[in-house]
């Protein structure tokens, strides 16, 4: 039982830069990036609950997008940064945080579109630079996606403090997978 859970949380803990390289179908690895990224997934998908929650209807996923897709043109021309990946795993606890703390949510909430920026910039670092736009204008479209299934998933948790609670503590276990990673 311990080897198998111990090898499932190794399948789980996937680091921000599993998947560089991204020539051979930029748009199609692009498209299928942020479903096979743990912290990308989660970060989007708690974003989008939090749009929900805070009442923030498309501000919140729309500045997350765009500080996303400018994160990607600055690792692309810059590449990596230093301290990155502490800052994606960041963005998880920062979401789980708001969803224990509802009278911090708000302001909690604004800050994820910084955090986008790291996710972003993460991207832009991976992306072969002759496909950075193919591969751009995939993980922006199943960004957005998530973020929109975050949104609904948001607007259910609205009605239910417990299961908020819950969603909150599965974004912190998220980020100690990542940062384990």
């Amino acid at each position: 039982m311990k080897k198998t859970f111990a090898l499932l949380l190794l399948m789980l803990a996937l680091p921000a830069f599993a998947h560089p390289g991204h020539d051979t179908h930029p748009l199609q690895d692009g498209l299928l990036h942020p479903l096979t990224g743990l912290d990308h997934l989660l970060m989007l998908l708690g974003t989008g609950v939090l749009a929900a929650l805070t009442g923030r209807t498309l501000l919140l996923p729309l500045a997350t997008l765009a500080a996303m897709f400018a994160g990607a043109v600055g690792g692309h021309l810059f590449g990596n940064v230093l301290g990155m990946e502490t800052l994606i795993a960041g963005s998880l606890v920062v979401a789980g945080a708001a969803m224990l703390l509802p009278a911090r949510q708000l302001l909690l909430a604004l800050a994820m579109p910084v955090f986008a920026l790291f996710h972003g910039w993460a991207h832009g670092v991976e992306a072969t630079p002759s496909a950075f736009w193919q591969f751009s204008a995939g993980f922006v479209a199943v960004s957005g996606l998530l973020l929109a299934c975050g949104y609904a998933a948001g607007l259910l948790l609205r009605r239910h403090a417990r299961l908020q609670k819950a969603f909150g503590g599965g974004l912190l276990a998220g980020a100690a997978l990542v940062l384990a990673g």
